[in-house]
């Protein structure tokens, strides 16, 4: 009997990977913890040159040189990207973790969020690298209305500020736009949309169990959780698109001349600000919308780990009873 048990018992281990749901715990926080550490790190970075914006805005120029012009344009963008690009393998992590959660724990580790850092990091940075080569400061004489190759001495220097600049091109626009939000926006809509599809179906198998076994406060409980991260999910998706479509969208309006630069507006020009003011916020909001996902989702990984446990031990004890029925007769 004790041989039968541990058989079992030790079948039952294989075929959930080896993991019980403390092992799900102790295994889960690794490869979140680290792009949480990392989102938040880019997100920073990414609201960290507003202080630069104000002061060319106030003073009416640019005042720091032609290498922190660089930087700044370099920064800026290459973090926005990053960001896109973790949101989106975190979208794909509380994918794995909620509909494959045994191939997610043996995925999860410090090695792995490290290497799909580094990963996203040179491909954010060999996209961007055209804006580190051609970003500059140029030159304007107002009173004339004329660009000047460098800043000139004396007297006529009063006429002349410096704006950091960086005119992209049309395939810049595209590949950028592409990578750097539409294929991100699928990918994050798809996976997300995959983890509530999972969540619905646990929601009948709760109902289901709660009419068989007759727990039905506690199952429902349990199904208005699910409800709860259904519904904080569709916000962050929608706060994602919220943030980010009318920055791409005004940045494709000006490259296609839809938009004339040169006949701006004041209400134009606060309409761009306005935009530029949304990425930021989106990346200030960022870290505490995903903490607030990636605890219930957690919690609804821990408890599809524990039923799973209990479902194993149920069908071990099931067939331990059989065996003793009929070793008996």
């Amino acid at each position: 009997m004790s041989n039968g048990s541990f058989e079992l018992e030790e079948m039952a281990e294989e075929e959930t990977g080896g993991h019980s749901a403390d092992d799900a715990e102790d295994v889960l926080p690794h490869l979140v913890f680290h792009l949480f550490c990392r989102l938040s790190i880019v997100d920073l970075l990414v609201i960290l040159h507003l202080p630069l914006l104000i002061v060319e805005i106030a003073k009416g120029g640019w005042h720091f040189g032609p290498i922190l012009c660089k930087l700044y344009w370099f920064g800026e963008s290459v973090n926005k990207l990053l960001s896109s690009f973790l949101m989106t393998v975190l979208s794909w992590d509380r994918y794995m973790a909620v509909c494959s959660p045994v191939k997610s724990m043996r995925m999860r580790s410090s090695g792995m969020a490290l290497l799909v850092l580094i990963i996203c990091s040179i491909v954010a940075i060999v996209l961007l690298l055209p804006v580190l080569i051609q970003s500059t400061v140029v030159y304007y004489d107002i009173k004339n209305n004329i660009a000047l190759p460098e800043m000139p001495d004396g007297p006529d220097a009063e006429n002349v500020i410096g704006k950091c600049a960086y005119e992209p091109d049309f395939v810049f626009i595209i590949y950028t736009f592409l990578f750097g939000f539409a294929v991100p926006a699928v990918f994050i809509t798809g996976f997300y949309a995959a983890v509530i599809r999972s969540l619905q179906r646990h929601t009948s198998l709760i109902r289901k169990s709660s009419r068989e076994n007759g727990t039905s406060k506690q199952n429902e409980h349990s199904a208005h959780r699910v409800k709860q991260v259904t519904m904080r999910i569709i916000a962050v998706i929608l706060f994602y698109f919220f943030c980010w479509t009318p920055q791409w969208t005004l940045n494709l309006l000006l490259e296609f001349n839809i938009v004339q630069a040169s006949l701006m507006t004041p209400g134009m020009t606060a309409v761009f600000f306005g935009a530029h003011l949304l990425v930021c916020f989106n990346s200030a909001a960022n870290p505490m919308l995903y903490a607030l996902i990636n605890r219930e989702l957690r919690t609804q990984h821990s408890l599809a780990m524990n039923r799973k446990r209990q479902s194993v031990g149920n069908a071990t004890h099931s067939a331990l009873d059989f065996v003793a029925r009929h070793t008996q007769k």
